[in-house]
């Protein structure tokens, strides 16, 4: 299929005539008809009902305008890419991630490198997601917990403390670390199943034989800091700290720090074209959270 007859389809779409799409991509009308009915020959499917005096796109028209515009948008995107790579300037990344890794991590990096910051798109999505996108190729780049595929190129990025965040007037708000045993006597307010944070605290708890109850579940880390700084329970998270509460680390025996810990990694397709731009993109990062949180 040529990206020249989705390049027509699309001007005839979006002009709503063949006549006013042939003015724009400069082809005689008849013979614009005739490669889109090729088109619609080579697919199998009629793309437009012509039976109106409107042009307008069949049900298979419309299933197909969506497809179109993608392989056209990334045939464009290939075309800018290689010219940048041939000019020898940056390349842009598209980098994907948890909300929280974006807010606490990636966009603290973006600002503090300022005018060297490497050019990137952050995207988010939940955790368990973040490395399936990148092994797709909808990003070239992704900064997650959790195992990536065994096709991508993985790296530490850094480990960040669980925290039990308390409001500052309970008891533990003047401890560094309060036990597991103890965590479970407390209404917890937790992350969802895809957090990596969730699945530690659930195999710490489950490890030492212990339960506890939810006294909340949401997906979005600053909603288990408002619940805790409203008194629903012990927020248990990893991000920075919000609205007040403090930070008490969870003890867990042989843990780094004597405290549970959620590792960080980057993970791309060793493949990419990109490669060692992204590599010491993620070394660049890597850096940076040890400065701002330590090793």
């Amino acid at each position: 299929m040529e990206l020249r007859l989705l390049r027509y389809f699309l001007a005839v779409v979006d002009e709503g005539s063949v006549t006013r799409a042939s003015a724009r991509v400069a082809v005689a009308q008849p013979s614009l008809s005739r490669q889109l009915r090729g088109l619609e020959a080579e697919l199998g499917v009629t793309l437009f009902d012509r039976s109106a005096r409107a042009l307008r796109l069949s049900p298979a028209g419309d299933a197909f305008l969506p497809m179109a515009r993608d392989l056209v948008a990334r045939a464009d995107r290939a075309v800018a890419t290689m010219a940048l790579l041939g000019a020898e300037r940056i390349v842009p990344l598209t980098l994907v991630a948890p909300e929280t890794t974006v807010a606490d991590v990636i966009a603290p990096f973006v600002a503090a490198r300022g005018a060297v910051a490497p050019a990137i798109d952050v995207r988010e999505a939940l955790p368990a997601s973040v490395f399936d996108l990148v092994r797709d190729g909808a990003a070239d780049l992704g900064v997650s917990s959790g195992a990536a595929p065994a096709t991508l190129s993985v790296r530490p990025v850094a480990s960040f403390p669980i925290w039990a965040y308390v409001p500052p007037d309970h008891r533990w708000a003047g401890r560094a670390r309060v036990r597991i045993a103890d965590l479970v006597t407390e209404p917890l307010i937790v992350l969802g199943p895809s957090h990596g944070t969730r699945r530690l605290l659930d195999a710490a708890v489950a490890a030492g034989g212990w339960h506890y109850r939810v006294a909340a579940e949401t997906n979005v880390p600053q909603v288990a800091q408002a619940l805790a700084a409203g008194g629903r329970g012990v927020a248990v998270v990893s991000d920075d700290p919000r609205y007040g509460l403090v930070p008490v680390g969870i003890a867990a025996r042989g843990g780094p720090g004597g405290v549970l810990r959620i590792p960080l990694v980057a993970a791309w397709d060793p493949s990419h074209y990109a490669s060692a731009a992204i590599e010491a993109l993620v070394a660049s990062l890597a850096a940076y959270a040890a400065e701002r949180y330590g090793r």
